[in-house]
């Protein structure tokens, strides 16, 4: 079977087509008899007006080989008979169209062939579609591979365990709000008496966020070693190096990091920090108003800056809580949203110890809900002998 210059070929049933395929081939259709159900790819037309009973049995038979494609089923009817268009539909028919009247016959074929061809075209599209899916779908299971590995490795670079010890504990809540979060963190010890630690946000979120952290996490230079000797780097010399690291690899976006970075002797107590556009420290001291320790500070490869250094001495009692900019979507009861509702948390929890500090912070600031951005929250404590 072949088709000729038409857009549609019409399948005819078993039976006398001569004058079908005069009337049809004036819209230059092509009518052809088929055998099978994989013959039929546009329609099939059913002659009823010779035996009506034989016909509507073929168009039982054409219906039961339908396939996904639309392939209507047209019904011809000699005469206009009490309900045959009924019993045709029935049957299984989609169209019984009458040849009583030849211009109405042919316009009904007319249509009938538009809504094909608009049918096709929507089988085409949605062919496509599908196509495009099962590529987006495999795209997305290789970036969802992708970001698995990103979060493997990246949590691979955050502590495991926090230090403790008699002179200072630290806590974190750590809550990515993806698969790769931008927040990260660390706490080490550098000798004998101190340790050192930072909080860091690297704009965004996904792997180019979880790269930004890894190049923090190398580039941080704590201590100068000189043979047998050793110095600590102070928190403002350490955020300096790391925004020139980051100057000179002139990147062509260039990464908003925000961070501090702390050095604290845990046998006098004394803190140093420095800050580098990231949220101001809270302090809790043990008696006395709850305060920001507010600083200037620049972010982390932007432009050429010095960084500032601050230093406080903390005593038994006192804790202090680094966070990133997650918590600027807080809400604490009536208070306003961010700031004021961590002060006042901070404010109505400040006796527990800071594991459960940073805990019930963290449980009542955000709820069991999925925030919007990643929050890190580290606390560190100097208890009470």
């Amino acid at each position: 079977m072949s088709a000729t210059h038409a857009p549609l070929v019409f399948v005819a049933a078993e039976g006398p087509v001569g004058d079908l395929r005069a009337l049809l081939a004036s819209l230059g259709l092509d009518v052809a008899l088929a055998n099978s159900a994989d013959e039929v790819r546009s329609g099939v037309i059913v002659d009823g007006g010779a035996d009506v009973e034989a016909g509507l049995t073929l168009c039982r038979q054409w219906a039961g080989r339908r396939t996904d494609a639309f392939a209507p089923i047209v019904f011809v009817i000699a005469t206009d008979v009490p309900g045959l268009r009924r019993r045709a539909i029935e049957a299984g028919a989609d169209w019984a169209l009458s040849l009583s009247d030849t211009g109405d016959f042919l316009a009904q074929v007319q249509s009938l062939v538009r809504l094909k061809e608009r049918q096709d075209q929507l089988s085409v599209r949605a062919a496509e579609v599908q196509r495009i899916n099962k590529r987006l779908q495999t795209a997305y299971q290789q970036i969802d591979s992708e970001l698995g590995l990103a979060r493997r490795l990246q949590q691979s670079f955050l502590p495991q365990t926090l230090p403790s010890l008699p002179q200072v504990k630290f806590a974190v809540e750590y809550r990515p709000c993806g698969q790769v979060g931008g927040d990260f963190y660390d706490v080490f010890r550098l000798d004998e008496n101190h340790y050192g630690f930072y909080v860091a946000d690297a704009m965004g979120h996904g792997v180019s966020a979880s790269l930004l952290t890894i190049f923090v996490k190398k580039g941080v230079r704590a201590k100068d070693i000189d043979g047998q000797s050793y110095r600590l780097v102070p928190p403002d010399e350490v955020l300096h190096r790391l925004n020139h690291d980051f100057i000179d690899q002139a990147l062509s976006d260039t990464p908003f990091i925000t961070m501090e970075y702390g050095l604290f002797n845990f046998r006098d107590g004394i803190l140093h920090f420095s800050r580098a556009g990231h949220p101001y420290p809270l302090f809790i001291p043990r008696e006395g108003p709850i305060e920001l320790w507010q600083m200037e500070g620049s972010l982390l490869g932007v432009f050429a800056t010095q960084y500032r250094l601050r230093m406080h001495q903390l005593r038994p009692g006192d804790k202090v809580l680094f966070y990133t900019d997650g918590l600027d979507a807080a809400g604490f009861g009536a208070h306003p949203i961010g700031i004021p509702s961590l002060l006042a948390a901070a404010e109505h929890f400040r006796a527990l110890p800071i594991e459960q500090l940073v805990q019930r912070l963290a449980i009542d600031l955000f709820g069991s809900t999925k925030q919007a951005d990643d929050l890190t929250l580290l606390g560190m404590e100097i208890p009470l002998k």
